[in-house]
């Protein structure tokens, strides 16, 4: 845009040049004249040059300008005609595109008339006018050079609109990348606090759960080796509640050791898929899975919280209902997620719910969730999960 600005003074500059020298050409002959009429033009050049470096911040003083090279343009190219009748709608020019509102309109109509009175006054006689053999002759001509005007007009209009639509355009797409890289650092900033929050949660888990299990772990090993010479089944059944500590503990670790991994670059789905790999790598489990791909978009403490199901509900399917067939169904209607996983297991009629699911029961009713079990004995166990969508958080294509 600069440029076209440069390019436009230049030219005006050009203008200017040859337009004073067209008066100085065609004066030479009456030094009155040369002198009235160049310094007249002097006016207009230097009263164009305050409007357009000190006078634009001023409406009224812009105007007056404005009319006063209006006026002795006019008045000049009706007195020395030439070329001078450029100088008018150089001024066009400058009122389409430079200037708006109401005193705009008034003025490029003004304009307009000035054009069309110098047009008609320097082709026209006055007894031409009331001739009708002149114009049937000239009829033609007069429709042209008012056609030609109306062309120029709407042309610079039909630019001075591109050209506000393309400052436009620009100026959204200035507050678009704006409000893109402050939604781009909100969403980092939410990632960052959501992996503090999930590794004090589970740094607390640790401490809290593992720690606990320790501590009895200790306190029943010191029990078992006091009493072992004196009550060998009471320090076998210590022992015994000492391995289930111990597998207990494991698990949390495991549970722990998961969530705090960086596995920023693994999806959900290839979580999932890398548990199953491991289950049918055996030959004896077969597992089907239906998995909307729009499950992505969940925040990580949901897709951890289905990951820790899944495994949960796997591990039950094959240990305790002695399942070979397992359906995982994960879908997300215009409303809710709802993940299910469904076996063809032995099922059970009183559901006995260990530390697993229990854990996953609390943490699922935590965010907003429920659990919902369907079982019936011999005809397999049911496992489903439901969250609301405006738990949710959506990304772009870019995954930003």
């Amino acid at each position: 845009m600069k440029n076209i600005y440069k390019y436009n003074n230049y030219l005006y500059r050009v203008l200017q040049t040859s337009i004073g020298l067209d008066i100085i050409y065609r004066c030479k002959d009456n030094i009155t004249a040369l002198l009235i009429s160049f310094g007249l033009f002097l006016v207009i050049v230097i009263n164009d040059h305050l409007r357009r470096k000190y006078f634009y911040r001023s409406v009224k003083k812009y105007y007056s300008s404005i009319f006063i090279s209006m006026a002795i343009s006019l008045m000049l190219a009706l007195k020395i005609s030439g070329y001078i009748e450029i100088y008018l709608y150089m001024i066009l020019y400058e009122l389409i595109l430079y200037t708006e509102g109401k005193i705009s309109r008034l003025f490029i109509s003004l304009e307009i008339i000035f054009i069309l009175t110098l047009i008609l006054l320097s082709t026209i006689s006055g007894e031409d006018i009331g001739s009708i053999e002149f114009w049937k002759e000239n009829i033609l001509d007069v429709i042209m050079v008012l056609m030609s005007l109306f062309f120029y007009s709407v042309s610079l209009f039909g630019y001075k609109v591109l050209r506000k639509e393309k400052r436009e355009v620009e100026r959204l797409n200035k507050e678009l990348e704006l409000s893109y890289n402050k939604l781009k650092e909100q969403s980092e900033r939410i990632e960052e606090l959501t992996i503090a929050k999930e590794r004090n949660r589970v740094a607390g888990e640790i401490h809290d759960n593992l720690g606990h299990s320790l501590i009895a772990l200790n306190m029943n090993l010191d029990v078992a080796e006091k009493i072992i010479e004196k009550d060998i089944i009471r320090a076998k059944e210590l022992i015994d509640k000492s391995q289930i500590l111990t597998k207990e503990s494991m698990e949390s670790l495991r549970k722990a050791v998961y969530a705090l991994k960086d596995e920023r670059n693994r999806t959900l789905l290839d979580s999932i898929e890398k548990i199953v790999d491991n289950i049918e790598n055996a030959g004896e489990v077969s597992v089907i899975l239906n998995i909307d791909e729009k499950v992505e978009e969940l925040l990580p403490e949901y897709k951890d919280i289905i990951y820790t199901s899944i495994k949960e509900a796997l591990t039950n399917s094959i240990k305790h209902g002695r399942a070979d067939k397992i359906n995982i169904d994960i879908k997300l209607d215009e409303d809710e997620v709802r993940v299910g996983i469904s076996d063809n297991g032995l099922g059970c009629v009183n559901l006995i719910k260990g530390n697993g699911l229990m854990g996953i029961e609390n943490r699922v009713e935590a965010f907003g969730g429920k659990i919902i079990y369907n079982r019936e004995e011999k005809q397999g166990f049911n496992l489903g999960l439901i969250f609301k969508l405006n738990y949710i958080e959506c990304t772009n294509e870019d995954g930003k």
